[in-house]
């Protein structure tokens, strides 16, 4: 007989059975953090150890940073409750959120990073191996066209990797990490960026969802695009870089309401001026002739307007200023002091825009747009001055007679061709006149035009080609009617630049290249425009040169910290042309100054003379963590063409020679030893670097030299040793409602001229103070943004007065009734240069926020400081002091755009 209840107890097996199976793959399946709870049992228990336990049994991921997560016992848990609830308090108390990314995946991080990420998609989870080799794909869109943003830039910043969208809007970027999380920007001119938290987890997704970027339309500041990563002055492997963003510019008090790049750069350590508003900028202790200057490729012979008054640069037009404080890649060379690298930004690619300001003695306006939208585009900016004014109100009577003018135009063209190629087109001109009471007439210009193509072989390989054509000229127009003469100078240059830049792996990178750059120089010509003048007329033949290079720059992460970066530039110089070329005989008999021994004759394009050298560089850094790092780096450079002046700043009588047989070339050897921290997720920086410089055949005129250009200049220059030494404090804050930096500079530049000869020699042979030895030297600027409208900053800058040679006695001799008798060379001291500058920024916006404007109020000198820019002596050696500024100068200025 057949049990009736059989079948009942079999279907109850079998269920029993298969409940039994699934209740063993639960823990296989991920559970919702929202309903896990924890109980009392957990007290006590250790944070990091009981999320990796939760993980196991409910199969979800808790992402955090290890290395800065103590493991702390929990406490306070009276009766159950919902697991997210209990460590949303807990994490309260150590400044940490956490964020559910997905339901089974949550991240842990600092409180005070949540809200820099996007609203929408700012939190994502890939499915990628830790750790390992990444690969993140994505697409980058226009959220109002719904249409691929080609070239559009995505930053990993926190291993310093990016890349570029092709033709489609799709990216792919390679890299290696052993992080849990990295924090990815995604950048396009003229949009929003779009920072995103990106966390590595088994539960996660395959691929990046599709990231659409918004039109930037409520920020007057420019958007800037850079591929450097937050903590770059700590992973970064070079030293004595500077970067200084044109919005840290913009907010810097200004002289006259114009933005100046070169008094931003000189509020970086190791960066100087010799004075108020001089022209050009020091660098590390050498001379203006030694910094080399960029703008798109093409050289800047002459960085200022007005004597030093105002930058030659447009700051509606740039987009970024990086210094190089000594030899840096092997791909710069040229000069042994400094490459101050200037790009102009590309034009609004999806619509047209027009920025301007209205100063009180200059004005400027850019337009920009798209040629083909969303592909090519320009940008066309101009200034103009009308100082006249401001000299006609002035007391002085000589000023009242003067007048003083400048303007610039700059350009650019900016084609993608495809997703592999682009090309662009840079140009500028600069003009200069400035009248003093109506006698002499001081004039000069630069001028430069740019052509880049940059192609890309593949994801890791890409390459630029750069051909610049510069030129600058100068002139003085003396319309005296007895001795009226007229005298130029100049230099035109014709340079050419390929530099590829490859990958080779996750962490070795190589860049090579060649360089080619030929100068015609016109050292002086002087003609009368008077009839029977007594002024000498000379004809200097022109310098012809040709400097060319060969470049490899590597560099190898050899470990997780520690990484070396090594370069090699071949230099070569040739100088050929025609005319007659001096030899000089410095033993003196008959006179006091050189005499001429012999001269050769050489034809046209015959080669006079050939220089050349290797210039090594090397660069290491060690990581102690993950926001400290130690460098090291020794560069070698050389310099063939060389800058002849006889005043402190920069003039227009300056001029350009070539080295030859009288002119060795200058070799600068640098050493840099530097520790660099940030703190709070880079929220803070500190740095500390010292250097070492050592330049080989610098030049100087010989004592009592006659300073007047003629055809034997050479004989009356000398070459010797400079030495600089110094160290270099810098602290910053890059956010926050204040922020702002602190740099402090202790530094020394001396000089030796020691010969066989005694005219060749200077100051006994010891070494003394150069004109740009100022051993401290201390910037402060503070930025305080009061609402969304008013922001204020400040600027105060100490500096060691520079060294002087001045009279010490004086005595009567034959018919001369008083003739001074000077201390040693730059033996004495002007005062102290200190200044403290203001300005207010007041916001307004037009209700549909298409017009954007703001005034700014800026105080020059606020206290009234009389520094002491130079120092003249009489014949009877009685002093007069010379002061640029030495008032309080208010400026009100508007700035605009829509």
């Amino acid at each position: 007989m057949v049990n009736s209840d059989f079948p009942s107890f079999y279907r109850l097996k079998r269920l029993t059975l298969f409940l039994c199976f699934f209740l063993y793959l639960g823990p296989l399946f991920s559970q919702d953090l929202k309903s896990v709870y924890i109980d009392p049992s957990a007290n006590g228990v250790g944070i990091k150890d009981y999320l990796s336990q939760v993980e196991k049994d409910y199969n979800v991921d808790f992402i955090f940073d290890e290395d800065k997560f103590g493991n702390f016992g929990m406490n306070g848990l009276v009766f159950r409750r919902k697991l997210l609830d209990y460590l949303h308090i807990y994490f309260d108390a150590f400044e940490l959120k956490l964020v559910l990314i997905k339901p089974n995946v949550a991240v842990i991080i600092p409180s005070d990073l949540v809200n820099k990420f996007s609203p929408k998609n700012g939190f994502l989870a890939l499915k990628q191996p830790i750790p390992g080799k990444i690969n993140l794909t994505g697409e980058i869109y226009d959220i109002d066209l719904n249409e691929p943003l080609i070239g559009a830039q995505i930053v990993v910043e926190s291993v310093n990797v990016g890349g570029i969208t092709n033709l489609d809007g799709n990216f792919s970027i390679n890299y290696n990490t052993n992080d849990k999380y990295n924090i990815v920007r995604t950048q396009y001119k003229g949009f929003d960026s779009y920072l995103q938290l990106v966390a590595y987890s088994e539960y996660g997704d395959d691929k990046m969802p599709r990231t659409s970027l918004y039109p930037s339309i409520t920020k007057l500041e420019d958007v800037i695009i850079r591929a450097h990563s937050i903590d770059r002055n700590v992973s970064g492997k070079l030293t004595g870089i500077e970067n200084l963003g044109i919005e840290s510019i913009k907010s810097l008090p200004t002289f006259m309401g114009e933005v100046d790049l070169i008094n931003g750069l000189t509020t970086l350590p190791g960066v100087s001026t010799v004075g108020e508003l001089a022209s050009g900028f020091n660098v590390r202790g050498g001379n203006l002739g030694q910094n080399l200057i960029r703008q798109d490729g093409a050289i800047i012979y002459n960085p200022s307007h007005l004597f030093g008054f105002y930058s030659a640069f447009n700051p509606d037009i740039v987009d970024d200023v990086t210094l190089i404080k000594g030899g840096g890649n092997a791909r710069f060379g040229s000069r042994v002091s400094s490459i101050m690298d200037v790009t102009l930004r590309n034009g609004e690619t999806r619509n047209y825009h027009i920025n301007g300001g209205l100063g009180m003695v200059s004005s400027r306006i850019s337009v920009e747009g798209p040629l083909i939208k969303n592909k090519s585009s320009f940008i066309l900016g101009g200034r103009i001055s009308y100082a006249d004014w401001a000299l006609d109100i002035t007391k002085d009577v000589q000023l009242t007679q003067s007048s003083a003018d400048f303007g610039d135009v700059t350009a650019k063209l900016f084609q993608m061709i495809d997703e592999n190629n682009f090309i662009s087109l840079s140009g500028y001109a600069s003009f200069d006149s400035f009248s003093l009471a109506s006698d002499s007439l001081f004039s000069w210009g630069n001028r430069s035009l740019a052509l880049k193509w940059g192609h890309n072989f593949n994801s890791n390989t890409d390459s630029q080609l750069t051909l610049a054509v510069s030129k600058y000229n100068s002139e003085l127009h003396n319309k005296d009617g007895i001795e009226g003469f007229i005298y130029k100078n100049g230099i035109t240059s014709t340079n050419l630049i390929y530099n590829v830049e490859s990958k080779i792996s996750e962490n070795k990178q190589i860049n090579y290249g060649l360089e080619a750059n030929y100068s015609k120089i016109n050292p002086g010509e002087s003609r009368n425009t008077v009839e029977l003048s007594n002024v000498l007329e000379f004809d200097i033949d022109d310098h012809k040169s040709l400097e060319t290079a060969l470049f490899a720059q590597y560099s190898w992460d050899i470990t997780t910290n520690f990484a070396v970066s090594a370069g090699l530039r071949y230099s070569q110089f040739y100088r050929f042309g025609k005319g007659l070329v001096y030899e000089y005989d410095y033993n003196l008999t008959n006179s006091q100054f050189p005499e001429k021994r012999d001269s050769v004759n050489y034809g046209a394009n015959e080669l006079i003379e050939f220089q050349h050298g290797l210039e090594p560089r090397v660069s290491l850094r060690y990581k102690l963590n993950n926001s400290t790092s130690l460098k090291a780096s020794y560069y070698r450079t050389y310099q063939y063409i060389h800058l002849i002046s006889n005043t402190t700043s920069s003039s227009p009588l300056d001029y350009w020679l070539s080295g030859g047989p009288n002119l060795d070339p200058q070799i600068g050897d640098q050493f840099s030893l530097g520790v660099f921290k940030n703190f709070q997720e880079d929220k803070y920086e500190l740095s500390a670097e010292g250097y070492y410089k050592d330049v080989k055949n610098t030049i100087d005129y010989i004592e009592g030299a006659e300073v007047k250009l003629s055809e034997s200049i050479e004989g009356n220059l000398i070459q010797g040793n400079g030495i600089a030494y110094g160290v270099e404090f810098l602290a910053r804050k890059n956010t926050g409602q204040l922020n702002g930096w602190l740099s402090y500079t202790y530094s020394r530049s001396l000089l030796r001229f020691n010969s066989a000869y005694d005219i060749l020699t200077v100051n006994d042979g010891d070494l003394y103070p150069s004109q740009y030895d100022q051993p401290h030297n201390l910037s402060v600027v503070l930025n305080y943004t009061a609402s969304k409208i008013l922001s204020i900053s400040a600027n105060f800058s100490y500096a060691t007065g520079r060294p002087i040679t001045v009279p010490i006695s004086k005595f009567s001799y034959g018919g001369y009734p008083t003739v001074n008798s000077y201390s040693q060379r730059n033996e004495f001291r002007v005062p102290g240069y200190h200044r403290l500058d203001l300005s207010v920024t007041l916001k307004g916006e037009h209700p549909e926020k298409r017009f954007q404007g703001e005034w700014v109020l800026s105080i020059f000198n606020v206290y009234g400081r009389n520094n002491v820019f130079a120092v003249s002596f009489d014949e009877f050696g009685r002093a007069s002091k010379v002061s640029i500024v030495g008032n309080m100068f208010p400026s009100l200025s508007y700035n605009f755009k829509f």
